[in-house]
């Protein structure tokens, strides 16, 4: 029996208060409310860490996301899939970074003599962007094709440096990334902290934090505690929590699957049955972390969607990079934007009757100023 039962709107309430808050002031801050904020270098409106940064800091620049690297408050690598961590959380990884180096320790003798010069280089000269190392051999790396070899060797080299814990992003220029060795980068007091861990305490913590990133979750989510669990070792691991107290079992009205909320949370989701909700717009990226779990999304919102960047043109409902539009704790819509960078003009074709809502329409006005465009051109479509 669950114990806790609640409506899908008070679920959906919860989400909103707990992934879009009131505005925040910086990028630590929105970090500290969201545990992760994932990266994507497909930029047809904006990047979108750069979009999740922007719903929810009042003056957003993305200055401030470069800032928050070079000044090693937070750093970037693999949790919901490459994100941007904050820097006291580098312990949590270090179960990944293991497991990531046992996964290259044969290929990475390949490359031996590219990884050397690499290192030697960031010891002797300090960060310097990825565009420093330049190699005229290609290898298979990457997207690849396995028979096709397109892939610069350092390029391929400074891959397996990140992932194995080597090397860090220290900041970016454009999409350019720049790299420093992790013993001179990360700093002295968590590193020692990262070195005296276990792996085992650090995927209990990192388990922590997954909890508390999604805020209502479920044992079928492959990704549960960003470690690669079964489907049985996910059981296991949330009904153990759950008979220590940990978390409580809660049945949404409506959905057959059992979620669950931390113990922490459990009264704020209650209260969410009556709690007002601001009716802000809010345009979300496509690896927003409201939208992390699609199943939870078509759940408890009644909303399919779909990323459809990757579907062949002829089979796309919508487009490339389709956002779905939050009012208040529903989402009403789609918005499919492209912007013109070189002439200043956001073009932004709306769907299901949200072109026609003078709400969305002053957000959408908004939106384009946040980007810097200089022209707004908005099309109705139907679908």
């Amino acid at each position: 029996m669950a114990d806790i039962g609640v409506s899908k709107r008070a679920a959906r309430r919860f989400l909103v208060q707990s992934l879009l808050p009131k505005p925040l002031e910086s990028v630590n801050d929105v970090l500290d409310q969201l545990e992760a904020v994932q990266l994507d270098p497909v930029s047809v409106v904006e990047k979108n860490h750069h979009l999740v940064l922007m719903n929810r800091i009042k003056e957003y620049s993305v200055t401030n996301y470069t800032d928050a690297l070079s000044e090693k408050r937070a750093f970037e690598y693999f949790a919901n899939a490459a994100c941007l961590l904050p820097m006291k959380d580098y312990p949590l990884l270090k179960g990944k970074r293991v497991r990531l180096q046992e996964q290259w320790r044969g290929e990475r003798g390949n490359y031996r003599e590219a990884i050397a010069d690499i290192l030697d280089r960031l010891q002797q000269e300090g960060p310097l962007p990825a565009t420093a190392f330049l190699a005229e051999r290609k290898v298979v790396g990457g997207w690849d094709h396995p028979t096709r070899a397109s892939t610069k060797e350092t390029t391929h080299a400074l891959r397996i440096l990140f992932e194995c814990g080597d090397i860090q992003v220290s900041g970016r220029e454009k999409s350019i990334r720049h790299y420093a060795r992790t013993d001179q980068w990360i700093p002295e007091a968590i590193q020692k902290e990262a070195d005296m861990i276990n792996i085992e305490e650090a995927d209990a913590l990192l388990m922590d934090k997954y909890l508390r990133a999604y805020r209502l979750f479920d044992a079928r989510d492959p990704r549960l505690g960003w470690q690669k669990l079964n489907a049985q070792a996910r059981k296991e691991t949330l009904a153990e929590r759950k008979r220590k107290r940990e978390l409580f079992e809660v049945q949404i009205e409506g959905v057959d699957r059992p979620y669950y909320v931390l113990e922490a949370d459990a009264e704020q989701l209650v209260a969410c049955e009556h709690a007002d909700v601001h009716e802000q717009v809010s345009f979300l990226s496509p690896l927003d972390n409201l939208l992390w779990r699609r199943e939870r999304v078509e759940e408890l919102f009644d909303f399919f969607y779909r990323w459809e960047i990757y579907v062949p043109k002829t089979k796309r409902m919508y487009g490339p990079y389709t956002m779905p539009v939050l009012v208040g704790d529903a989402l009403i819509g789609k918005v499919d934007p492209y912007f013109d960078r070189e002439n200043g003009r956001l073009y932004m074709t709306t769907y299901e009757g949200v072109g026609e809502n003078d709400m969305v329409v002053s957000a959408l006005e908004k939106f384009a100023q946040s980007l810097g465009a200089r022209e707004l051109t908005i099309t109705t479509a139907e679908r």
